[in-house]
């Protein structure tokens, strides 16, 4: 059973408990409320850290100012994703080349769920979808309070018991101008009281805005200031309304900004490789297992001669003496020193086939991945340098006899190389490096920490956002990096991060997901589709358009309808582009 099975498991329980607790009362107890496996949990608490927070009020309403083309341009750049990534798939299914089911269309991978999804790490994830809900959310909070709309409530959306969401639930008429029924009670009031109204039809029409509790708002100075751009009766003005909503993708883009700027800047700064030489597998029972020495170990050094990369190491072991070698190691956590005796050190090297292509010399002779050629006709092969050398000796068609580890040989016809007149085995190779019962590998360690410093230099370029926005999906190293976890081992921290150990590293990778996850909220949630902010944007922006040329009721009737069709297109758009490979190639 794979995970998503799972987790589906999961949530169906989680929505039959959640509805019988819904049943019983035991919900509503507790302020909290489920729709199916989605469950709402509000808090009353945090309305005097509101009324503080939102104290300067120039200023939050420049942040919100500014949140708004912010948000304009987020939207744009993704209904553009959205229609190229559609274009892209319907072509590919016009010309009979829809590609497969895989991890990068999966379902569980298309939300932010840490643990879930495979390329969110548990821990990093879920710090970095605690600090995006929380910002997003406040952000919302802070702004109703700055224009006069009372917050009934904050708090989280759980799927099953995975937090999902954030939601600050305004009063739904204050903001959206909508009338009620007049309650005798609230015709009573004097106009700046207390709701302790828990919204539930906002709730469930406002997923993403939404909550309950206990508010303190007065509209006096929202309501007076119309800013000329209209708005509807009884709420606020349309451009408040937007700030209000702008406000949390504002967040996330400046978390994420600060984030960005911490990682790539000074603690990037404070991390240097060690090298790239590893320690790729330990033969059980081999003199090295015996010695201590483990799988993933960084060798720095061979006795006097520090190591870097794979070449220097095979110098250092090709031209050493048969003596006793002192290796020197790194871990993730300390360094260590192994002696070895002369006869254990002796070099055992020849050039591993990675890959095999088609219809090659190669596949005809039946050489497979993992092969290792050790001697072809009379001629030694300790690398690859040694492979292409002999093989710059031969003619096409010519058949040569191949030695491979284990003293077996097969016959190989030599094929016709593509770019050179001499003979073509047809295999993708490295050089294997083999003592003591340990193989030695090398690791881009030096050459991805240069790329991952040098990503603010190519932010003037569109491919520079790409690769922040697709970071840890792409292949840096057979892998997106996801941070430091897997990796310690061939860093240390220098400058002003040495000393600190492994909480430079620790730093680094919940700024990577903080940084990385608000980006990704910030824009998903710029979306021009309902019940989203940028979907509430994108149909006051219409009106505004549209109001200055007809009516305002038509303008609210065309907005509206626009909006929907907006939200339905790339509804279906995400449905097609998850389940497009499936509906083709089967589940």
């Amino acid at each position: 059973m794979n995970y998503l099975n799972i987790a589906l498991i999961i949530l169906l329980v989680c929505w039959i408990v959640f509805a019988f607790l819904s049943k019983q009362g035991i919900l509503e107890r507790y302020n909290m409320s489920a729709f199916g496996p989605i469950l709402m949990v509000r808090t009353m608490r945090g309305q005097k850290l509101l009324t503080v927070l939102a104290y300067p009020r120039r200023f939050w309403r420049f942040f919100g100012n500014v949140g708004i083309p912010m948000m304009l341009v987020g939207m744009f750049i993704m209904f553009t994703i959205v229609l190229l990534t559609d274009y892209v798939m319907l072509q590919a299914l016009y010309e009979g080349a829809m590609p497969l089911p895989d991890k990068y269309n999966a379902p569980q991978n298309i939300f932010l769920i840490p643990g879930l999804n495979d390329y969110i790490p548990l821990v990093w994830g879920a710090i970095g979808l605690m600090v995006t809900l929380v910002v997003h959310e406040l952000a919302h909070a802070v702004l109703c309070r700055t224009e006069g709309v009372s917050v009934k409530s904050m708090g989280a959306l759980l799927l099953g018991i995975v937090p999902i969401g954030g939601f600050a639930e305004p009063d739904e008429e204050e903001l959206f101008g909508k009338k009620k029924e007049p309650d005798p009670a609230e015709v009573r009031d004097t106009g700046t009281g207390t709701n302790i109204g828990v919204g539930y039809d906002y709730a469930v029409r406002h997923p993403i805005e939404t909550g309950g509790g206990i508010g303190h708002g007065s509209r006096s100075e929202s309501t007076v200031e119309q800013e000329g751009d209209g708005g509807a009766e009884n709420g606020v003005s349309r451009r408040a309304r937007m700030r209000i909503l702008a406000a949390g993708v504002m967040a996330n883009f400046v978390i994420a900004l600060i984030a960005f700027s911490l990682l790539f800047g000074p603690v990037l700064g404070g991390i240097a490789p060690v090298s790239d030489v590893v320690i790729a597998s330990v033969d059980e029972n081999s003199v090295a297992a015996q010695s201590g020495i483990k799988e993933s170990m960084v060798i720095t050094q061979v006795d006097n001669v520090t190591i870097k990369t794979a070449h220097d190491f095979y110098i250092a072991m090709a031209t050493r003496d048969d003596m006793p070698m002192t290796m020197h190691t790194k871990g993730r956590d300390k360094r260590e020193i192994f002696t070895l005796a002369g006869d254990d050190a002796i070099l055992q090297s020849g050039v591993t086939i990675e890959q095999v292509m088609p219809d090659s010399a190669a596949a005809q002779a039946n050489l497979t991945q993992g092969m290792t050629i050790t001697q072809i006709n009379d001629t030694g092969i300790d690398n690859t340098t040694d492979f292409i050398a002999f093989l710059n000796t031969t003619v096409p068609g010519q058949t040569v006899e191949v030695f491979f580890a284990g003293n077996n040989s097969t016959m190989v016809e030599l094929g016709s190389s593509p770019d050179r007149s001499c003979g073509y085995v047809g295999v993708i190779s490295t050089t294997r490096i083999e003592f003591a019962g340990m193989t030695i590998g090398e690791y881009p360690a030096s050459a991805r920490l240069h790329v991952l410093k040098n990503i603010p230099s190519f932010l003037d370029r569109i491919e520079g956002w790409l690769f922040i926005f697709a970071m840890p999906l792409i292949e840096l190293d057979g892998g997106g990096f996801g941070g430091f976890d897997n990796s310690m081992q061939f860093y240390e921290p220098v400058g002003w991060a040495a000393g600190y150990g492994a909480l430079v590293f620790w730093i680094a990778s919940a700024l990577l997901w903080i940084g990385w996850i608000n980006f990704y909220a910030g824009l998903f949630n710029c979306l021009p589709a309902l019940p989203m902010d940028g979907g509430h944007v994108f149909k006051d922006v219409i009106h505004s358009l549209f109001g200055r040329v007809i009516s305002d009721h038509n303008a609210e009737q065309l907005s509206k309808s626009i909006a929907v069709a907006f939200a339905v297109l790339i509804l279906v758009s995400f449905v097609f582009m998850i389940f497009g490979p499936y509906i083709v190639h089967g589940f």
